[in-house]
């Protein structure tokens, strides 16, 4: 919920009032977490990424970082109803174009 280093001026923010952030402003602290987390429980647990997936560079990303699933909701709303399949098909692309069989065995391989 922090808002720093948010690229919308600080009294636009403010009139938004309190709450929540969803979207892009989450992705790097979203991943950054991740990483934590997968290093501190390794493989033991099931992770579920979540903040600023639009693409599917930002789910190969989650992945090789240690998720086993990948949340979308702000990017599917802004994305359309395509988005996830648009999304599953370039992860497939990218896990074949990087020698893995499918999208699961690269679960944790930048970890």
């Amino acid at each position: 919920i922090a808002r720093e280093g948010l690229a919308s001026p600080k009294a636009l923010v403010a009139d938004a009032g309190v709450g929540g952030l969803s979207g892009a402003p989450l992705k790097e602290r979203s991943l950054d977490v991740l990483r934590l987390l997968r290093g501190r429980v390794g493989d033991r647990l099931t992770l579920v990424s979540v903040g600023g997936i639009e693409t599917g560079d930002d789910a190969w990303a989650r992945i090789t970082a240690g998720a086993s699933l990948v949340q979308l909701y702000t990017g599917f709303i802004y994305g359309g109803p395509d988005t996830p399949g648009r999304i599953a098909r370039e992860l497939l692309d990218r896990a074949r174009r990087e020698g893995f069989a499918k999208v699961q065995d690269a679960v944790g391989s930048a970890a």
